[in-house]
C-alpha cells in the first residue's frame, strides 16, 4: 500500500505511577502508529492528564505525557489576536494599552498554566515606538519586547512572559502613532 514498512504492535496510555491502562489500540503499520501516538499525546497534554504512551513490540519507548512545572511545552504556532481583522481587539492607538486572554486558546490549557511563549509582531506602524507585555494586573515594565520605525511594514518578536492570576497578558504601544499588533502562540509553561 506504500503507507510505511510493516509494523505489529500496541499504544497504550497507562496512569502514571500506576499499572492501569486507560486506553489500548493495536496497530499494523509504523506511519499509522505516529499518528495514533500524536493524538494520544496532544489529547494527554490539553487534557492535562498525567499518562505515559507506550509502545509495543519491537519499538520499546515510553513518552511522558505530562509536562514538569517550569519546562516550556511547545504547540503547533496558532494566531490569537490581529488588529488587523478585529480578531481579539483593535488597531492600537498612540499611548495605548489593549489585554489579552492567552489561557484556553492555540492550544494552551485552561489550567495550570504560569507563561506563555508568544510570536509578537508589529504592523505598519505609523510612528517609531515599541511595544511592551506584561502580566495583566502588574505595573508595566520599564523594557520593550519589540522595537519598531514607521519605515518597517512588520517586525516580530519572541516573548515569553508570565501570565496574570486569569491567564492574560497586557500590551501597550510605546509610540505616538497608531500600528496593528498580531499574537501567535508557539508554546505555554505548566505551573
Amino acid at each position: 500500500m506504500g503507507d510505511g514498512p510493516v509494523f505489529k504492535g500496541e499504544i497504550r496510555t497507562i496512569q502514571k505511577g500506576t499499572t492501569l491502562s486507560i486506553f489500548r489500540m493495536s496497530f499494523s503499520r509504523m506511519s499509522t502508529s505516529k499518528r495514533i501516538c500524536v493524538v494520544l499525546s496532544s489529547l494527554a497534554l490539553l487534557l492535562g492528564a498525567m499518562s505515559i504512551v507506550a509502545f509495543g513490540s519491537s519499538a520499546q519507548a515510553k513518552i511522558a505525557a505530562a509536562p514538569a512545572s517550569g519546562t516550556v511545552v511547545t504547540v503547533v504556532p496558532q494566531r490569537i489576536a490581529d488588529s488587523r481583522t478585529g480578531m481579539s481587539w483593535s488597531t492600537f492607538h498612540a499611548l495605548q494599552t489593549q489585554d489579552l486572554q492567552i489561557v484556553g486558546r492555540g492550544g494552551v490549557p485552561l489550567t495550570g498554566v504560569a507563561g506563555a511563549v508568544l510570536n509578537v509582531t508589529a504592523v505598519n506602524p505609523s510612528q517609531d515606538g515599541y511595544l511592551t507585555v506584561w502580566p495583566v494586573g502588574m505595573a508595566r515594565t520599564d523594557t520593550s519586547n519589540v522595537n519598531f520605525t514607521r519605515l518597517m511594514s512588520a517586525i516580530a518578536n519572541t516573548v515569553i512572559v508570565r501570565l496574570s492570576s486569569d491567564g492574560s497578558v497586557s500590551l501597550f504601544n510605546g509610540s505616538l502613532g497608531q500600528l496593528d499588533v498580531l499574537v501567535d502562540v508557539q508554546g505555554y509553561i505548566p505551573a
